[in-house]
Order: structure tokens, then C-alpha cells, then sequence
């Protein structure tokens, strides 16, 4: 069987890889003559917008077309009204074979050969402490016993969990499965004699062997929980789809609780369960419904509940995301939302820690169907009460028959709009407002949820003047809006590495957010819609939404000091971190059910750890690769790396020291400023505003991360009381500044109509002026392109 030396395709198909270099919209015009927008205005001659970057320096960049959505202008009339999307051609992936249970043994057998004949096989091994000699010697000896059938006899089958080669596989875990079976069969008891005798393995090679699988194997989970283990807990599942009231049932008995606990995924979720339980929103378990509250937000004063958000110590109530979830507190009751995530790639360690760890009488599970499965295979053997409750939608909703057809000037009041990119969204926006003259709320991941929600608070409110609201698919959690209509820009999604269609789960859980139940004041209008912008998106929504969910195939398990101590003394004295977490993802026994979470991001956090946290102790380390920290974004990075060098000395951590240089007091002060002269009435500069949103987008992240480590160490991280009001500061800042940016698009079309200046031709990076040319009619535009500029 051919097999490249560094990646082989184990169906031996070949493998082409076009790695496309970014994931924004790229604004550029048709390469034919210039193009109007509308009577009178600038032809779009190159890129006329793209995310600054902190040196506020000018880069034109050329990226392909199939990497990106482009934005174009629309040569015809309607001026700007129809709008279209490229859809970049995802890559060729690299080969991952579907393998159905009657062909696990043969495909085991048939292609550890070439498993083993990898060299980052042996390497791997020689990182992990075993001596070059031995390891040849074991691998050979593993080849030839399972190709001799020996690991494929019943017993050997389900003690080496050969079942998982026909789980749902990623681009690792084929050789994930042979590795840990490997070390499974190199350690077994009844394996010893015979490998040292006829192989020749030194016995301390052997030693060293079962030592470091024991320490890294992980079969019961729910044992690293004993506080958990000592207590008799009743689940309570609550699954069904996006607006079918589980997640509301869950928060009454919540608001009911003497104590308890809401954990979700976002900030912005946790922020908005806060405040609800805070005003009274969310009646108590046992008391009868009145009418929903207002649309501003105000619930009734009887039922507020004193909940804390990392804040108020005084609240019996907590509120947070599953990654803040402490393991030490006691609750009655504790509501875990989005369960389904328990098998993010990334964060669905998070949720399985909940599960199993959450120390509450009663704990309620919200989520899809999908994830059922899995928490029955998880709390199997806990002794837990386990109880699953269905509920139906409560409000239909419907696919309609046609798109938009890429006419912005079909959108209505109450629509959302879903693209995927932060460039999309202003350029969407603004073309909207100049097209139907209604004003739209944005919201977006990079938004801090205190901002999010501000924005919902707009749209939710019918005397704000937002009646549209334009977002990113952080719209599908975390805020009850008032949506008549969910519109997906795309059905794609870049996923770090490519543009991926949209999973079945995502798409229904945003189109759920359509007509939600109580948000809508006519019993006619309680039903809810969804299409797309474009006509070729069209059948994919409609297939997602009619498709059946699917159980997840497993829960995704993290690193926790107690694992991360026990390898290290095992494994050699200086083991860089990255090969500590990659012994315990190559070697340790997890159940079938389970997998590790994605160690790639995790590279950058291991490096920092190696070089400059070398000396902090394990819950240290172990507490900064789960910290949120955005560590793809390196000048937000590089001042949180003073805070944790800070830290690493052994002193209290100064912030204010750790922002010097960076400018950001400076600008947030200078916004301020701005801010009281233009209440001030004056006018105002506009000027920058995208770039000045990146700063303090950057600035927030600073500051969280820091109020999230002065919840877990308060003695180190003690300015908690100086980084709040600031951050609030900032938030008030960062909402003036969305409005700036729709203000100063605004201005941008009114000067174009006032003095159409020359048009210009590009020629790579050269831009040639031209003579104005004799407007004329151009034929149609080819599908999936979008006539908006920025």
C-alpha cells in the first residue's frame, strides 16, 4: 500500500491542498470598465475596506477568489439593491475513510504497516522517553502481532476498543486509535515476559511503559469528580429545538432555587441570564405565568432573584460560562445550557466537566436531542437519577419557497440577517439603511456581551428606530430576540482551514431564532421564516431544517492538573508541555464515547508556557491553556503576556503597568471626549472609527482575561475594583462607536453625491486615472456576487 512518508491517505487517494490565507469578505470591483454604484458616485476601483491593522498601515492584499467572499458593485438599476456572494470552492481534503463495522478488523490489520512505518510514528515515541532501539524492536513486534489476527479475537477487540475505527473520524484519529493500542498492547500484563524474552525490549523500557499508560489512561471519568461521587444528584434533561421552551422551564426552577448556578457558552448568555434573574424576568418555578415583560427589558419586581456574575458575593444565585463553573461550591439546582456542545472540538471539555463535576441536587441539561446518547454513556456508572424531558417548537417555522434573490430592498422590518465575516456585516449594513431607510443593530463575536446586548436591546425595542439586525452566527445563542425572519448571507462558514457548509446543528440553531415564542405581540405574527439571500444557498437550509438531528458520536474530554502532574512525573525531566498534552491524547485509555478536545490551539499557550512559565506550578499552567485568551490575535497577546510575566515574578499584578505604551487609555479617553462634544452638539470627526473599534475590541479582551484571573487567584490579580469600571468605561465606548461607524458610512455616500470624482482603473498595484466614461448598461452579474462597497 502506498503511503507518503509524512501524510499518508489511508485509501490511497491523493491529497491536494489549496490553503486559502484568510477568512474576510474582500471588497473589489468586476475587471472590466469602472462601475457606479448609483448615479454619481465613486466606481470601486480595489479594495476599499479591510481590518486595519495596529500599525494602522496600508496592505493591499490579493488573495484568491475561492478563498473569500467578494463584494462587488452591481452595474445595472435598481442601483445597489441586488446583492450577490462569491462562494469561494472549498479545497480537497485530505482523505478520512468511512469504515463500517464489519470492516474494523480489516482495515486494523491491513494498514498498521503503515501506521507504524510513519516517522513521526517513531519519533513520537522516542519524544515521549523510549530509547530509539526499543522502540523499532515494538513496533515491529506490534506489526507483526496484528497482522498475525492477534489483536482481533472478541476479547481483544473490545478490550483495545477496536470499535472506534468505525466512530465519525478527524484527520488525527486514526492515529490516535493505533497509538493508544499500541501502548495498550505494549503495557499488558500478559505482553511483558513475552516481549522482553523473545524481543529483546529492556525491562525498564517496559517499566516505563506501564507507568506512563497508567498515568495517562482516563477510563472513568466520573471518578476525577469524588465530591460529585458522594452525592446523590438528579439529572434532568430538557432537549428539543431552538424555541421549544426547555431552556425556560430549566431558569424557572432556577429562579425558584434558595441556591444554584446557570453555566452556558457565552459571556453574552450568562450576562443575559444575570440580568434577567436580576429584574425579575424569569417567574419562579411554582408561581403562575403573568404576561411577558416589556420589550425594554423590565420583568417584575416580586421575582428578582440577587444573582451573581463574578461580582456579588452576597448572591445565592451565580451566573457564568461552563468554563468558570467552579467544582468546590454547592447548589440546589444548576442549569447547564447548549448541552449539545459537550462535543465541541474545541470547548467541550467544558461541558463534560459540568456533567459529571457539577456538585448540585438537581442539575438540568438543555439542549438538542443529539447529546441524550452521551450523557447516558457518561453518568452510566455514577449513580446519578437521570430523567429526559422532550418538548415540540411552539411556533412554526418555515422555509419559504423562494430567496431574496440578492435584493437587499426586500428585507423588512424584524428580519435578521446572518453572514460570517465582521467586514460583512458593516458593508450589509449600510447598504441596507441607504436601500430601505431602516436602521440596523449589529451584533458579532469580537463585541464584548455587554455591547451585544445592547444592540438586542435596540432591535428588541420597537421605539428605537433598529428595526433590522445584522450578526454573525452569535445570534444563534445567548439573546431572546424579537426575529419574524432569519436570512442566511451564506451557508458556508470559514473554518480556520477552509470554507465549510454550515453543519445541520448550526443552521437549525440559528433559523430557530425565527418567531420566538412570547416575543411577538399578535397571535398571527407568532410563527416564524427563514431563506436565504441567494438562490443557490436556498437548498441547503431547506435540507438542514428538514433533516433529523443525529447523536453526537462523542464527548470531547480536556487536560486537568491532576493528569498534567502525574505524566510529568513520568515522562523525562524537561518535557516540553506540547508533549505532555500529546502523551495524554496518544497513549491514555479514554472510554469509546470520549475523545480529547482539539490540541491545536493550544500550541501557542504551550510555547508561552515552556519559555517564560516554566517554573509556575501545574494548576498554574493547567488554569492558562483553558484562560480566554485569544491567542491567534498577537498584539492583544503580547500585553497579556506581561500580565502573566507579572505574575510569574511572584508580585501582584499591576495592570495599568501592563497596558503602558499601548494606547489604549489614551484612546478610550480621547472617544470619551468626543462623546461629550458630541452631546455637546458638536460635530464630530468620524474618521478611523474601524480601527479604533479593533483597539478597544483588544483592550476589553485584555481586561477580561484579567477579572477572569482575579476570580481564580484574587490575591495575585487583586485590582478587580480599578479593571471593572473601566472595562464599563469602555463598553459605553465601544457602543458610541458602532453608531459612529453607521453615521460616518452615511456621510460617506452624501459626499459622493455631492462631487463624483474621477474614475480610476487598476492595473495590480498601480491605480491609472481615467476620464469619466458615458454611463451604460451592463448585462447581469454572474451569481454569487454582492454590488456593496465600504
Amino acid at each position: 500500500m502506498s503511503a507518503s512518508p509524512q501524510e499518508p491517505s489511508y485509501n490511497n487517494r491523493e491529497r491536494r491542498h489549496h490553503t486559502p490565507t484568510q477568512s474576510r469578505a474582500e471588497f473589489r470591483p468586476r475587471p472590466t470598465e469602472p462601475l457606479n454604484v448609483r448615479h454619481g458616485s465613486t466606481p470601486l476601483n480595489q479594495i476599499v475596506h479591510q481590518e486595519p491593522s495596529y500599525n494602522n498601515r496600508e496592505r493591499p492584499h490579493h488573495t484568491p477568489p475561492q478563498t473569500r467572499a467578494e463584494f462587488r458593485p452591481r452595474p445595472t438599476k435598481p442601483p445597489k439593491s441586488h446583492v450577490r456572494v462569491r462562494v469561494p470552492t472549498r479545497r480537497s481534503e485530505a482523505s478520512i475513510p468511512v469504515i463500517p463495522e464489519e470492516g474494523v478488523t480489516t482495515f486494523f490489520e491491513s494498514n498498521v504497516s503503515e501506521w507504524a512505518a510513519r516517522p513521526h510514528t517513531h519519533g513520537r515515541l522516542v519524544s515521549f522517553g523510549l530509547p530509539v532501539d526499543d522502540a523499532d524492536i515494538l513496533l515491529k513486534g506490534f506489526v507483526k502481532d496484528v497482522e498475525a489476527s492477534s489483536l482481533s479475537d472478541p476479547a481483544s477487540h473490545s478490550y483495545h476498543a477496536l470499535d472506534r475505527f468505525s466512530q465519525p473520524l478527524e484527520s488525527t484519529s486514526i492515529d490516535i486509535i493505533y497509538s493508544t493500542i499500541f501502548f495498550s498492547w505494549a503495557s499488558k500484563t500478559d505482553n511483558q515476559t513475552r516481549l522482553e524474552e523473545e524481543l529483546g525490549v529492556h525491562k525498564s523500557t517496559l517499566g516505563f511503559l506501564k507507568r506512563l499508560t497508567k498515568a495517562t489512561s482516563r477510563t472513568f471519568p466520573a471518578d476525577e469528580f469524588q465530591m460529585a461521587r458522594a452525592m446523590h444528584r438528579k439529572i434532568i434533561m430538557h432537549v428539543g429545538p431552538t424555541n421549544s421552551g426547555k431552556t425556560h422551564h430549566a431558569l424557572r426552577a432556577l429562579a425558584a432555587a434558595e441556591s444554584g448556578v446557570y453555566c452556558g457558552p457565552l459571556r453574552l448568555l450568562a450576562h443575559e441570564i444575570w440580568h434577567r434573574l436580576n429584574t425579575g424576568q424569569i417567574v419562579p418555578l411554582g408561581v403562575e405565568e403573568d404576561a411577558p415583560s416589556d420589550s425594554k427589558g423590565r420583568g417584575n419586581p416580586k421575582y428578582a432573584r440577587l444573582c451573581n456574575m463574578i461580582v456579588d458575593h452576597n448572591a445565592r444565585l451565580l451566573s457564568c460560562t461552563v468554563e468558570m463553573l467552579s467544582f468546590l461550591r454547592r447548589s440546589d439546582v444548576a442549569v447547564v445550557d447548549e448541552i449539545q456542545m459537550i462535543a465541541d472540538p474545541d470547548r467541550g471539555s467544558g461541558w463534560l466537566n459540568a456533567v459529571l463535576g457539577i456538585r448540585a441536587k438537581e442539575v438540568h441539561l438543555c439542549g438538542e436531542e443529539t447529546a441524550v446518547p452521551i450523557v447516558e454513556a457518561l453518568l452510566e456508572h455514577t449513580g446519578d437519577e437521570l430523567e429526559v424531558r422532550r418538548y415540540e417548537r411552539l411556533t412554526p417555522l418555515t422555509v419559504e419557497e423562494k430567496s431574496l434573490g440578492g435584493d437587499l430592498t426586500k428585507i423588512q422590518k424584524g428580519d435578521c440577517i446572518v453572514t460570517f465575516n465582521r467586514s460583512s456585516i458593516f458593508a450589509i449594513k449600510k447598504a441596507v439603511e441607504e436601500l430601505t431607510g431602516m436602521r440596523c443593530a449589529v451584533v458579532y463575536g469580537r463585541l464584548p456581551p455587554e455591547v451585544r446586548s445592547e444592540q438586542a436591546t435596540l432591535f428588541n425595542d420597537p421605539d428605537s428606530g433598529y428595526d433590522v439586525i445584522i450578526g454573525s452566527d452569535a445570534i444563534g445563542m445567548g439573546l431572546n430576540l424579537k426575529i419574524k425572519r432569519v436570512i442566511f448571507a451564506a451557508t458556508s462558514k470559514f473554518d480556520g482551514h477552509d470554507l465549510s457548509p454550515l453543519s445541520v446543528s448550526s443552521v437549525k440553531q440559528i433559523a430557530g431564532r425565527a418567531g420566538r415564542f412570547g416575543l411577538h405581540e399578535a397571535q398571527s405574527d407568532l410563527g416564524g421564516t427563514t431563506t436565504t439571500l441567494f438562490d443557490e444557498d436556498l437548498p441547503h437550509l431547506a435540507h438542514c431544517v428538514a433533516t433529523p438531528y443525529t447523536p453526537l458520536p462523542y464527548a470531547r474530554i480536556g487536560y486537568n492538573e491532576q493528569l498534567v502532574t502525574q505524566v510529568l512525573s513520568v515522562l523525562p525531566p524537561g518535557t516540553p508541555m506540547n508533549v505532555v498534552l500529546s502523551a495524554s491524547k496518544y497513549i491514555g485509555r479514554l472510554p469509546s464515547h470520549v475523545r480529547y478536545a482539539n490540541q491545536e490551539q493550544l500550541t501557542t499557550a504551550c510555547a508561552f508556557l515552556d519559555n517564560q512559565w516554566r517554573n509556575m506550578t501545574n494548576a498554574d499552567k493547567v488554569s492558562v491553556l483553558y484562560a480566554p485568551i485569544p491567542w491567534r490575535d498577537h498584539h492583544t497577546v503580547d500585553i497579556i503576556r506581561r500580565l502573566l510575566i507579572q505574575q510569574a515574578s511572584g508580585d501582584s499584578v499591576n495592570f495599568m503597568k501592563a497596558i503602558e505604551g499601548t494606547g489604549f487609555i489614551e484612546k478610550m479617553e480621547e472617544m470619551e471626549r468626543r462623546m461629550e462634544l458630541e452631546a455637546q452638539g458638536m460635530r464630530i470627526r468620524l474618521h478611523g472609527m474601524a480601527f479604533t473599534m479593533l483597539q478597544m475590541e483588544a483592550f476589553h479582551k485584555v481586561m477580561v482575561l484579567y477579572l477572569w484571573m482575579s476570580f481564580r487567584n484574587p490575591i495575585v490579580y487583586s485590582e478587580s475594583e480599578i479593571v471593572t469600571p473601566i472595562k464599563e468605561r469602555l463598553e459605553r465606548v465601544l457602543n458610541w462607536c458602532l453608531d459612529g461607524m453607521s453615521k460616518m458610512l452615511a456621510t460617506r455616500e452624501n459626499l459622493r453625491s455631492v462631487k463624483p470624482p474621477t474614475p480610476v482603473k487598476t492595473t495590480g498595484h498601480k491605480v491609472i486615472p481615467q476620464a469619466p466614461k458615458e454611463r451604460k448598461q451592463y448585462p447581469p452579474l454572474k451569481p454569487k456576487e454582492i454590488p456593496v462597497e465600504l
